[in-house]
């Protein structure tokens, strides 16, 4: 018995010209872009813009799409290619992660530990920042999007031993940058 996969029907009807099956994938993934792109550029205007653009490039080339990978990583490709062509195009230095870092509920009165917390975002920051291209753009999939190996292995074209020397390479990296943190 055949599972019944509703991203498989909305992409099949998007590629029939439905206008309202675009409409619902923009809904589903616009977040995902956004967030995607904003946290390889750094810019929320880069990101919108980014974002604009992956959709367009979806809706004029999804009869491109094979679903011989999933939509997710075949979206993310045409994301992570416009951020690589902005990136280069602007050369853009800074690359201001949004990392969930909690702070302790009992202690958010401390000001030194909301000090040294900021402190160490932007030591964060700055240490993926300098990560080579391939190790970052891993590191980020990985670790901030949630992506399997499998998937990042099909977003970059490689194959899944090159993405996890890649985020071997950049953990080991954020480590030794990272030292001085407790």
């Amino acid at each position: 018995m055949e599972r019944y996969d509703p991203e498989s029907v909305l992409i099949n009807r998007l590629k029939e010209g439905d206008k309202e099956a675009f409409e619902e994938l923009v809904e589903r993934y616009k977040e995902k872009c956004f967030a995607l792109a904003y946290r390889f550029l750094g810019n929320p205007e880069d990101a919108r813009d980014i974002s604009q653009e992956a959709f367009a490039q979806v809706y004029l080339h999804i009869k491109d799409f094979r679903s011989e990978s999933t939509f997710k990583t075949w979206f993310f490709k045409i994301i992570i290619n416009l951020c690589r062509r902005q990136w280069q195009k602007r050369s853009v230095q800074s690359l201001d992660l949004y990392i969930d870092k909690e702070i302790d509920p009992l202690a958010q009165d401390d000001v030194e530990l909301e000090v040294e917390q900021k402190e160490l975002k932007r030591a964060i920051e700055g240490a993926v920042r300098r990560l080579p291209t391939k190790q970052r753009e891993v590191f980020i999939m990985k670790h901030m999007e949630g992506m399997k190996i499998s998937e990042i292995s099909e977003v970059l074209n490689c194959a899944e031993g090159t993405v996890k020397m890649h985020l071997f390479r950049a953990v080991r990296a954020l480590q030794e940058k990272l030292k001085g943190w407790r």
